[in-house]
């Protein structure tokens, strides 16, 4: 059986390990592996796979719509007439929208974690079916992200 597991960078990730072995696990059946960080920034701009939750077209959308109604109220009095004004306002707004959005989101940047946190370490015990309750205790006494038991 396979007990996997994953900790943050902490005295806990070392605690739990300690108590596995003191359980009797050997160091050979035990696997900590720590997660790389991010190479890079991600893209400005989703793509069809991905998405951060974050869109460039809502307040486009909303800025086109009041620019129209603003610009086809005025297209009646203007030379060029209502429609033409409708539509210079749609195109309008929406390129100040999407500009204020990609500002915002710019200002706004990428997440980063908390001064000083890195990221997980997942650890793996392979042990026998009577020791992975055990085992599976142990990981949620010393603070595991989350745990699971694999035949």
């Amino acid at each position: 059986m396979h007990v996997i597991a994953s900790f943050e960078h902490s005295i806990y990730l070392e605690l739990a390990i300690t108590a596995v072995e003191e359980a009797g696990i050997l160091k050979e059946n035990i696997y900590a592996v720590p997660l790389q960080e991010r190479p890079g920034k991600p893209g400005m701009f989703d793509s069809i796979h991905g998405s951060d939750g974050i869109s460039l077209f809502d307040a486009g959308a909303a800025l086109a719509t009041a620019f129209t109604v603003i610009g086809s109220t005025y297209g009646f009095v203007l030379k060029g007439g209502a429609i033409l004004w409708g539509l210079i306002g749609a195109a309008a707004g929406f390129t100040i929208g999407v500009v204020i959005d990609i500002l915002h989101k710019k200002k706004k940047g990428v997440k980063n974690p908390a001064p000083g946190k890195k990221t997980e370490v997942v650890v793996l015990v392979n042990c026998t079916k009577e020791e992975a309750k055990y085992i599976q205790t142990m990981f949620w006494e010393h603070m595991a992200l989350g745990v699971a038991v694999c035949d």
